[in-house]
């Protein structure tokens, strides 16, 4: 787990560490070339090749990312001692990539260089010893160059390592860091942005424990918020919209825990600090979705009118400012004390408390899509006269139910499981028009009270609008009607 911080804070993290671990760190300089085609085959397959010079050893290290659901980087590694700067493929004959990266070897030349001084403390912590390792120095390619300041916290339990961090997330300004060095050097040597992951859902065992069940998912989302933080940083409109789905997806699995539990109050934390940092990304998502799909589409026939210029300028002004503003809550501590601290709750397996425990996903899977389908059943009840409000509630509570329909997915036979999502899908597909509408209708009163000069061109947009949500709100009976209908697969 890599852990950033900034220069003025080295001093306080060195002292902290040196009185936990009872003494000064082994200081090291590391020099890590990594090595691969001129069109990144290896980067391109999922695998570095690095050699790293430490005095006068020389280790050859080829690491494949994998697939997990934990918090750290989930990576196959394979190192060997070799004797010289260059890379010794034979090496590499017994691994399962030995043959691809052979096959590139007249091609394998340096790419990118880590040049960092390490400083390495062991730290008991929880009954286990600890490694913590301070990186500063850089990472080059070519003539562009990084700056590196990062602790790296490894080898114990995932329990230890969390509340390590924690503990000194609390007195030092941490934040989580996501890119590898050689993440670092590729973006360095491409120009390329960091880019958004999209979340995918961990495949449960009916026979797991719900504690067990719930602990996956939340480190599934946990993998999901945290990785797509480079990106909504620097401005991608899919970071920022698979932040916003994690953070849902969190708060409605803390929800179904929460029915099983009787003290709310450290859910209810989680719950708080999850809401106030997706009012954030929320709020960057509607200028997103305003300037990049709804006022193209509006005036896709007016072609390209001075007023409809000022006004995309003026949406654009204030999408920028929304974006600085989640850039800059992104950069305090708190996403990362949020995510540490709901590592550390998992590990310790403080839910649920009970039944949890032993309770198997299967038993305990029709009570919670119940619950989830009977508050989006209330909701939806006299829905052609519901309020702007209220069918955004709806809508809240749909996607709720469609998230637990996907956790609990694999429980059930395949066939009745898509029927059901698939009407779900096309009601909040209407839903999400009609909240759209009212989103966009929302947002271009708030520039045309700003830019008067505008009301032209925003009443040219309300009558689109208009009709737009007419069409969502008239599918949506009709819509409702099939999926009220559909019988639960669950039952």
């Amino acid at each position: 787990m890599k852990l950033l911080f900034a220069h003025q804070a080295r001093a306080l993290l060195d002292r902290h560490l040196a009185a936990a671990s009872g003494g000064g760190g082994r200081r090291t300089h590391l020099v890590t070339t990594y090595y691969d085609s001129p069109d990144l085959l290896l980067w391109q397959s999922g695998l570095s090749l690095r050699i790293r010079r430490a005095a006068r050893q020389r280790i050859q290290t080829l690491k494949a990312v994998g697939e997990g659901n934990q918090l750290a980087l989930d990576r196959r590694e394979w190192e060997w001692v070799i004797k010289s700067d260059q890379p010794d493929l034979s090496k590499l004959a017994g691994t399962p990539f030995g043959p691809q990266v052979t096959a590139i070897q007249e091609k394998l030349a340096p790419v990118w260089v880590s040049d960092v001084q390490r400083t390495t403390y062991m730290v008991r912590h929880d009954g286990a010893m600890v490694a913590a390792a301070i990186d500063e120095g850089c990472v080059r390619a070519g003539d562009a160059r990084a700056m590196v300041r990062e602790l790296e916290i490894r080898d114990g339990p995932a329990r230890s390592l969390y509340g390590l961090a924690l503990a000194l997330q609390a007195v030092v300004p941490l934040r989580l860091g996501v890119l590898a060095k050689a993440e670092r050097g590729y973006h360095l040597l491409t120009g390329a942005p960091a880019a958004a992951l999209r979340g995918s859902t961990p495949v449960l065992d009916g026979k797991m424990t719900l504690a067990d069940g719930f602990s996956t998912l939340i480190r599934s989302g946990l993998n999901t918020l945290i990785h797509n933080q480079p990106a909504a940083e620097a401005g991608d409109p899919e970071g920022i919209h698979q932040m916003r789905v994690a953070i849902r997806q969190l708060r409605t699995m803390l929800q179904m825990i929460a029915s099983g539990e009787s003290d709310h109050s450290v859910l209810n934390l989680f719950q708080s600090e999850l809401r106030r940092i997706g009012r954030g990304l929320g709020e960057a998502r509607d200028w997103d979705v305003l300037c990049l799909e709804t006022l193209p589409a509006a005036f896709a026939a007016h072609g390209d009118k001075d007023l409809i210029r000022m006004l995309v300028d003026a949406a654009q002004a204030q999408r920028r400012v929304a974006h600085q503003q989640l850039c800059q809550e992104l950069g305090t501590p708190a996403l990362t004390t949020l995510v540490l601290s709901l590592a550390v709750w998992i590990e310790e397996a403080a839910f649920p408390k009970g039944a949890g425990q032993v309770v198997s996903l299967s038993h305990a899977a029709p009570e919670l899509l119940d619950r989830l389908a009977r508050k989006a059943g209330r909701k939806g009840r006299h829905i052609g006269e519901l309020s702007p409000d209220e069918r955004h509630d709806l809508r809240k509570a749909l996607k709720k139910l469609r998230y637990g329909v996907t956790y609990f997915s694999a429980l059930y036979p395949s066939r009745a499981v898509e029927t059901y999502m698939r009407r779900c899908r096309v009601l909040l597909r209407h839903l999400g028009e009609n909240n759209d509408a009212t989103v966009a209708a929302t947002l271009i009163r708030t520039l045309g009270a700003a830019h008067l000069e505008l009301a032209p061109v925003a009443g040219i947009f309300a009558r689109w609008n208009d009709k737009r949500q007419h069409h969502a709100l008239h599918a949506l009976a009709s819509a409702w009607k099939v999926f009220r209908d559909t019988r639960p697969f669950w039952h």
